[in-house]
């Protein structure tokens, strides 16, 4: 196992400032990035897509609006055939704040799209809509947890008819009651409490590594029920992506990445040989990661990121969704 710099501080913006910017065109807080059909999903608010068959890597392509069903959109998932989405239902209360009145869950299946849970907010009952996010169609399988039940997703069915058994044991086959994300081992789903988890499956074959991240830690598994961790010596991770070479991590301060050694990560963090470190700084939180095809090595690679702000030092323009551009070798805003 290599050991690499243990501590990803603050990079000021002097590698942003050589790389001429783009125009931002998706901003805002994007939570999640999902594949559909044949495409790329985001929302803000409003759903917007993108073709994955459209040249990737090459600067730059345009997300289009995509048809978005009432509310305001915050999350995204999607199995095998279907789109979900989670709203929020904004109203203004008797001092003429905007709040959240209710929630509403919601499933597109090609042509419409239908309610298939609506509730009135409640603080204390979390709602998390999280899915495999397969690149294989027949490996995407889409969950939602409402306080402590957990379901699957099959259409524009009631939920009631998908229940999942809650289970306790984290990191298993069964949904535990704090599940908040899942990923695919061969055909087997896996589930985590951890917001961050993936696996190494590829455009041309199943994966043979699961892996999911709790606090700077990331666990990792080629059998579901033996599991080994790194520490990359960074911030509290958020999300995760693979490509044949490395590892991603997002971070509540920045982005950091490490070798992949026979599919195990190395502990600590290395350097990056473009502008992925100041482009996705300290400075921002990287809640959503995602590796088109770990297929290919990181510099070859088509990844996606959002970033939120962590510092007062943050710049609100570069608030939403970033690409690497593997023509040119480094990140942009898209």
């Amino acid at each position: 196992m290599y050991l690499f710099s243990s501590c990803h501080g603050v990079i000021f913006d002097t590698v942003r400032d050589e790389v001429e910017l783009a125009d931002a065109e998706i901003s805002g807080d994007i939570q999640n990035i999902i594949r559909y059909g044949d495409g790329i999903f985001i929302s803000t608010g409003t759903i917007k897509s993108r073709s994955v068959a459209d040249k990737l890597g090459e600067f730059k392509i345009t997300f289009t609006d995509f048809p978005s069903p009432s509310g305001y959109i915050y999350s995204l998932a999607a199995d095998a055939s279907n789109l979900y989405a989670l709203s929020a239902n904004i109203t203004e209360d008797d001092d003429g704040y905007n709040i959240v009145s209710s929630q509403t869950l919601w499933c597109y299946d090609g042509t419409n799209w239908a309610a298939i849970w609506t509730a009135i907010y409640n603080k204390d009952l979390h709602t998390v809509l999280f899915c495999t996010n397969a690149i294989k169609k027949e490996n995407r399988h889409a969950y939602f947890r409402y306080g402590s039940l957990v379901y699957e997703l099959a259409g524009a069915t009631m939920l009631g008819t998908n229940f999942m058994t809650t289970g306790v044991q984290d990191r298993s086959t069964t949904p535990i009651i704090t599940a908040n994300s899942c990923a695919v081992l061969g055909s087997t789903v896996y589930f985590s409490s951890s917001y961050a988890m993936t696996s190494n499956e590829t455009s041309t074959s199943d994966s043979t590594y699961i892996y999911c991240a709790t606090g700077d830690y990331v666990w990792y598994s080629s059998d579901g029920s033996t599991w080994g961790y790194s520490s990359l010596s960074c911030n509290t991770i958020h999300s995760i992506a693979v490509t044949a070479d490395y590892l991603l991590a997002g971070t509540s301060g920045g982005i950091v990445h490490t070798p992949l050694i026979s599919n195990i990560p190395s502990y600590g963090n290395a350097n990056f040989s473009t502008n992925a470190d100041s482009a996705l700084s300290s400075y921002y939180e990287v809640p959503a990661l995602l590796v088109l095809d770990p297929l290919q090595s990181e510099i070859s690679a088509t990844i996606f990121a959002t970033c939120i702000t962590s510092s007062t030092s943050a710049s609100l323009n570069n608030v939403g969704l970033w690409s690497y551009f593997a023509t040119t070798r480094e990140w942009n805003r898209e």
